[in-house]
């Protein structure tokens, strides 16, 4: 039998794509649904490594399981790199998707210059300590939503060398190119090299 890691969030897309690219890895995955229990954590430090720790750890501590803890921020150059860290609630605590993406068109509507980067930081917190993982992918903001489907600030986002929003790649596209994919990968290969 497989060895079970814990990813540490509730969040059903972002537990869907880590499952999808962490598919060949030699363990079993279940996440914080899992474990009702699992108390929430203050995403309260300064920078995408130290939340994705904090959620890591915080889901090893209450499952006895290695934990993989996940951050991303979205850094727009015009904006001195806002959202950055404060991504998820850039529009407020309980801002949607959509309430973000509005408010980043909205402070950029007189900006011509729209480069930005989305990096996803990945925490594994397993018995002999915690080991990072990080991703990226270069784009610039669109001048409008470009799509419904996606989530975050996907359909707002186009990658560099394409005219379409990164909500409007097939799932097989995206996870060629996005952060999220960069940062698995990494975290792929150091776990094939852990004994089962």
């Amino acid at each position: 039998m497989k060895r079970q890691i814990v990813l540490a969030s509730r969040n059903v897309h972002k537990i869907e794509e880590l499952k999808l690219l962490l598919d060949t890895a030699p363990f079993d995955f279940v996440n914080l649904s899992d474990y009702p229990n699992a108390p929430s954590v203050d995403e309260d430090e300064t920078t995408l490594m130290g939340n994705a720790a904090l959620k890591a750890l915080s889901a090893q501590q209450h499952t006895g399981l290695s934990a993989i803890g996940d951050d991303t921020g979205l850094f727009i150059e015009a904006l001195d790199g806002k959202p950055g860290v404060l991504s998820a609630r850039f529009a407020g605590d309980y801002a949607t998707g959509a309430d973000n993406c509005q408010l980043v068109l909205e402070l950029l509507k007189h900006e011509s210059y729209r480069a930005a980067k989305f990096v996803t930081v990945l925490a594994l917190a397993h018995s002999d300590g915690i080991s990072y993982f990080e991703g990226h992918l270069n784009g610039k903001i669109s001048m409008s939503v470009m799509s419904s489907h996606g989530f975050g600030y996907e359909p707002i986002f186009i990658p560099d060398g394409l005219n379409v929003s990164i909500a409007q790649l097939s799932r097989q596209q995206k996870n060629t190119i996005s952060h999220r994919a960069e940062s698995a990968k990494s975290l792929l290969r150091f776990l094939n090299t852990l004994k089962t």
